[in-house]
């Protein structure tokens, strides 16, 4: 009796538990559009702690841009984006896209803002001039459970405050997001494209760009249950004003990623009375400045 039909069965076998082997599971964890929405942190953290703790396998926490400023929000503004960026360290950011509302307080603050970061902000298609550097880069390297994932970033030209950056040039997203990705010197198993741009958007830069795996957007406020996909790469974002937090689950393999789940996490408000009470605070400070200037100017 021959054992070639045992060996050769012997071979599948191992091909086959050497391709469940290479599955590894991901979670990517993303918010966008925060908008200093404060009422809604504390619940949006405990999905994020929770998740942690729950996920089967390695997480990755990613923003699309919009957390630090809001003109709808006047008062929190006044104080809110130091907050803002103080809670994204807690909650363990590892990265965020940079957002047109994040640019609107002016270069010197953007530098600020972002040296008080822990997490790196990512825009590729903002170029400065050769005299001047940015406080944020086009892309960086993470490594989760032996998973090695390039984020690259990118922002919408939409309502950018060209006047205060006329050191910043700006380049077309599709062609900026695909010299970032072919500059990696490094190998990588996964893609992520963290964009300030609108689903509609990113839908046609993944046409162009279809090295991308998972594109992460915002801007537009939309809400995607289910991931638009465009070729290989799958479109996700998560509404705005920190209402949910979004979940996507991936098994990554040496020959793409494989969708698991999608899922939109509802975040509830709670009462923040000690941030409020500091937001009138710095108001009343701010306000009683501006009075003793003008009191000094006319006496």
């Amino acid at each position: 009796m021959s054992r070639r039909p045992a060996v050769a069965a012997l071979a599948v076998g191992v091909a086959l538990v050497g391709l469940v082997e290479a599955a590894r599971p991901l979670t990517i964890l993303y918010t966008n559009d925060l908008h200093l929405r404060f009422a809604r942190l504390e619940s949006l953290g405990e999905w994020i702690a929770e998740e942690r703790n729950a996920a089967n396998g390695p997480v990755l926490l990613v923003d699309a841009g919009d957390a630090w400023q809001d003109f709808r929000t006047p008062l929190a503004a006044v104080w809110g984006a130091d907050a803002m960026v103080d809670w994204m360290n807690e909650a363990g950011y590892d990265a965020m896209a940079l957002g047109n509302h994040d640019l609107y307080w002016g270069g010197g603050r953007l530098e600020t803002l972002a040296a008080r970061s822990t997490f790196p902000i990512l825009c590729a298609n903002l170029v400065p001039a050769p005299e001047r550097s940015a406080p944020f880069v086009a892309s960086a390297l993470r490594t989760v459970g032996g998973i090695r994932v390039l984020l690259v970033g990118a922002v919408t030209d939409e309502d950018l405050p060209y006047p205060d950056f006329s050191w910043l040039r700006y380049s077309d997203p599709s062609a900026a997001l695909a010299e970032a990705i072919a500059g990696e010197p490094e190998p990588v198993d996964l893609v992520v494209a963290i964009g300030h741009l609108s689903v509609a958007e990113a839908d046609g830069i993944a046409s162009k760009v279809p090295e991308i795996d998972v594109f992460v957007t915002g801007h537009s406020h939309d809400v995607t249950p289910k991931p638009i996909q465009t070729g290989r790469t799958l479109i996700v974002q998560a509404g705005a004003f920190a209402e949910q937090l979004g979940r996507l689950r991936l098994e990554v393999t040496d020959g793409g990623t494989e969708l698991v789940a999608n899922d939109l996490l509802p975040t509830e408000p709670v009462p923040t009375d000690e941030n409020v009470g500091r937001g009138r605070a710095r108001l009343a400070a701010v306000a009683a400045a501006l009075l003793a200037t003008v009191l000094l100017v006319l006496l």
